[in-house]
């Protein structure tokens, strides 16, 4: 009964106008299944006429969001935490994927620098508020380091790389593909300061609050085909990669060692939050921002991805 009302649905969605929606998605491997679902017209099938709106990084990304420019956004926890103290009007439909690998801090054998120890009174780069910012402070609390030990120069996502391997900076605090790209343009040995399992990163699908509350039926559709994807990604890892490597011009090998990384999936549940609310403590104990605790599950629209999760069959 289930499978006929599916089959039913997307017939009737197949003779109607496909709607218009627009999405910032973040040229990262971490978006794989926006890329994807492009690819294979998934998109389509669940109605929906998807323009994917390149940028680097969530930063760039919710900017667009927030500026009216795009209807959904792709982003970090670390960009909602820092955003959700400038403003309420907006929300998360769900998270897509999580990574523990994900996040790189790395530098260059030529700088002298070889444990994190050595950065003590050095310039690292990294992106501000967002999971770069947030990482590298994580990374000087598990070995007992300030931030005001170091000194953080705020770059954007592309010109971390040129700026170590031009030693504008000593190291730097940056995602995949870049750490990648640092690795193989840089003539000297890197140094790699990361630790697996100190920051659990997800990434995020966001939009307006007034989008939340007017647009229900486009979220359900927009889920359903992330979640088809997903479903597919599963099952074709090989393909997946090779679509993903296209779009964003990665090659094979890169890929192949990020991916085991990465979990897809949706989800919205007590982990983003939990990993919400410590970040935002953080940044509040730190002095980043001066202001009190969000509350975040006013910003997180779980019903869609609920109703989604109790048809059977939908989710994975």
């Amino acid at each position: 009964m289930f499978l006929f009302w599916v089959h039913r649905e997307q017939a009737m969605l197949m003779q109607t106008p496909k709607e218009h929606i627009y999405i910032a998605v973040s040229q990262t491997p971490l978006s794989s299944p926006f890329l994807i679902a492009r690819q294979l017209d998934i998109f389509a099938k669940h109605g929906l006429d998807v323009v994917i709106v390149p940028c680097y990084g969530g930063v760039a990304c919710i900017r667009k969001l927030f500026s009216g420019v795009v209807d959904y956004a792709t982003a970090s926890e670390s960009v909602v935490m820092f955003e959700s103290f400038k403003r309420k009007d907006f929300m998360v439909l769900s998270s897509f994927v999580q990574s523990d690998n994900d996040l790189k801090l790395l530098s260059l054998q030529r700088t002298g620098v070889r444990q994190m120890s050595d950065l003590v009174g050095r310039t690292v780069g990294v992106v501000k508020a967002s999971s770069s910012e947030f990482y590298l402070d994580a990374l000087l609390l598990v070995h007992n380091l300030t931030s005001d030990q170091i000194k953080k120069v705020y770059l954007t996502p592309q010109a971390l790389t040129s700026a170590l391997l031009d030693g504008q900076v000593d190291a730097i605090s940056v995602w995949e593909p870049y750490g990648y790209q640092v690795a193989s343009q840089s003539g000297t040995p890197l140094v790699d300061l990361s630790l697996n399992g100190v920051y659990q990163l997800s990434f995020n699908l966001l939009m307006m609050h007034s989008s939340y509350l007017q647009k229900k039926e486009t979220h359900r559709r927009l889920l359903q085909a992330l979640a088809e994807t997903i479903n597919w990604m599963h099952q074709h890892p090989e393909s997946s990669r090779s679509i993903v490597g296209k779009a964003l011009n990665i090659d094979k090998i890169q890929l192949q060692s990020s991916w085991k990384d990465y979990v897809f999936r949706l989800s919205l549940g007590n982990a983003l939050l939990s990993n919400l609310q410590l970040q935002a403590r953080w940044a509040i104990d730190t002095g980043i921002v001066n202001s009190s605790l969000p509350d975040y599950r006013k910003m997180l629209a779980s019903d869609t991805l609920e109703r989604l999760r109790n048809q059977q069959g939908v989710l994975p």
